[in-house]
């Protein structure tokens, strides 16, 4: 019993070691820009949703390290830069509130992504993003939390 112990510790450890000394994988772009989506004609979504829901998509994209730097809509980005970097623009195509207590509302998007220097697209990602509706500040809680499902889907898009 007495020599099993410090060799459980030994192998442990030794398949620990890549494990804990592994780097973070190197971010896939320099920048990302993000455009202010805009809205179908009939759809009716305020301004208000679209900017918080620009706001909560720039909270979360830093998050999943996609990009060194997230930029606004309109930055200027090195030449060096933009061969490697992205731009996030969008249309919100459909929207069902749900209601409070009646179930899951559905915002309906189509995120198109593209490289910055020659405008050829990455990836057009058609989702139905889900919420919870609430019936305080429907507008902000609402538009931050669907941008930030959208950075997850636009992060699955790119894997």
């Amino acid at each position: 019993m007495k020599r099993l112990i410090p060799f459980l510790l030994l192998t442990c450890g030794l398949a620990l070691t890549p494990i804990l000394t592994a780097k973070d994988a190197p971010p896939r772009f320099k920048t990302i820009e993000v455009k202010h989506f805009t809205v179908a004609e009939g759809v009716p979504i305020s301004q208000d949703f679209v900017n918080f829901f620009y706001d909560g998509l720039r909270t979360v994209l830093p998050k999943q390290k996609l990009a060194e730097r997230i930029v606004e809509e309109g930055a200027v980005v090195p030449e060096a830069e933009a061969a490697d970097s992205m731009v996030v623009e969008g249309t919100f195509t459909g929207y069902n509130k749900g209601g409070f207590g009646h179930g899951i509302g559905r915002v309906n998007v189509e995120i198109r992504l593209y490289r910055r220097s020659d405008h050829s697209v990455i990836k057009t990602i058609v989702a139905q993003i889900p919420f919870k509706p609430s019936p305080f500040n429907k507008d902000k809680n609402v538009g931050e939390f669907t941008g930030g499902r959208a950075s997850f889907e636009i992060e699955r898009a790119l894997q």
